[in-house]
């Protein structure tokens, strides 16, 4: 199970009901990983999210609204005893500025801090991946697809008693895929449980409509996508989305769900859902602390 809880749902800066934005993702085993880090965040976790929890950031780009919260986030951890390493993606050629943020008096970790520079390359972790992609959004701007593999069963231990299988047939069968018992092969598949399907959730951070999107963004899960602007009038030559425009990309996408955000102070959120309804009958409007579970 996958809990994505949405921290910061506003444009450029904080309402009395939006914070900047930040969106937690709770994995299987408790972790949690940080989709941008805007001013307040670390406030915003409270009751939510475990600071201590969070393995790694990932960061659209290097606008205030989506770091500025990393500083006190950071300082915070410190303050209790985090020892474990601390993973920070940033886009390419934006280290200096990472760099400097990090520069300010009297700030520092005691735990180790990696930063890393990505663009469009996929990322392979133990359990998921992250596959990068770049954006339009006039800065170094990237976006991000969050993937789980499929993944099979557990094994039938009524069915391996019964077929002979014990010990390290096991490790053999998982290595091999099949194993061979009095003559018989017998696949891995035979004997576990039901395929769990993998997710796909992409995120595009601040941006542009894009036309094109990695393989890896299509037929997924959820599509959380900025949509700043309800009218192109509004928009004007801004590198943002309109509702519109975010409708357009989870067609594209064949996203079965859209999920809009970064929504604009002078929209209410009543008037954000009613655009949407126009195009889309899958999106659902973002909200401060709004939880969706996949």
């Amino acid at each position: 199970m996958m809990k994505i809880i949405f921290l910061g749902t506003s444009a450029s800066k904080p309402t009395s009901e939006r914070n900047p934005s930040s969106i937690a993702l709770q994995y299987n085993n408790g972790e949690f990983i940080l989709f941008d880090c805007g001013e307040g965040t670390q406030r915003q976790m409270i009751k939510k999210v475990s600071p201590m929890k969070i393995s790694k950031i990932f960061i659209t780009h290097l606008h205030a609204d989506h770091i500025i919260g990393l500083v006190g986030l950071i300082q915070s951890m410190k303050l209790n005893g985090r020892t474990q390493l601390l993973h920070i993606f940033i886009p390419k050629d934006t280290i200096e500025y990472m760099n400097q943020l990090f520069s300010i008096p009297y700030f520092s970790a005691d735990f180790d801090i990696l930063i890393t520079e990505v663009f469009d390359e996929k990322i392979e972790f133990d359990s998921y991946w992250i596959r990068p992609f770049p954006v339009s959004h006039g800065v170094p701007a990237i976006g991000y697809v969050f993937g789980v593999n499929d993944s099979r069963g557990k094994f039938n231990k009524k069915l391996c008693d019964e077929l002979g299988i014990k010990g390290e047939m096991f490790a053999i069968l998982e290595k091999n895929r099949e194993i061979e018992i009095n003559g018989r092969r017998i696949s891995i598949e035979e004997v576990t449980g039901k395929i769990k399907k993998g997710k796909k959730i992409v995120y595009t951070g601040d941006t542009e409509k894009l036309d094109s999107f990695p393989e890896e963004a299509y037929n997924c899960d959820i599509l959380i996508h900025e949509s700043t602007f309800i009218s192109q009038e509004d928009k004007k030559e801004t590198y943002h989305s309109t509702v519109k425009e975010a409708c357009e990309v989870a067609k594209l996408l064949s996203a079965k769900k859209l999920i809009l955000t970064h929504i604009s102070q002078r929209y209410e959120t009543s008037e954000v859902a009613e655009e949407s309804k126009k195009y889309c009958e899958n999106a659902i409007v973002a909200e401060d602390f709004m939880e969706i579970k996949i």
